[in-house]
């Protein structure tokens, strides 16, 4: 794997709320290392070490998508869901925005023959 140069800026990082986290009764003990501090109830997150792994992350996804394989995005917040769904349909990626069902994956035999049923459905509806 050929590390890159991602421009991962720390300020602008801190400007979208990447280092808010989660509440402080609501986490958990092996996520210790990448929490800087505590405060007003949530946990404060450290930028260093995840602007290193985003950078990681960055090159594992450049080398997958040149290699062509496929992505899923997933992104069921609301605030996230249009964000979700015009970057995969810029990326021509699949998507998931508004629930995830349980099983999706692990149960892929079966979703998948409901979704071939769905589009059957949607064939026979057009004609």
């Amino acid at each position: 794997m050929t590390r890159r140069y991602w421009n991962i800026n720390l300020k602008e990082m801190i400007e979208a709320g990447v280092h808010f986290g989660h509440g402080i009764k609501k986490w958990n003990p092996k996520m210790a290392p990448y929490i800087s501090a505590k405060r007003k109830g949530t946990h404060i997150t450290n930028l260093a070490r995840t602007a290193r792994f985003l950078s990681e992350a960055c090159d594992l996804v450049f080398d997958a998508a040149s290699q062509g394989k496929s992505f899923l995005i997933v992104g069921t917040k609301k605030r996230a869901a249009d964000l979700v769904a015009s970057a995969a349909i810029r990326s021509r990626c699949h998507y998931v925005n508004k629930k995830w069902f349980s099983g999706m994956l692990t149960n892929w035999s079966i979703t998948k023959t409901r979704l071939s049923q769905f589009r059957d459905l949607r064939a026979e509806e057009k004609m």
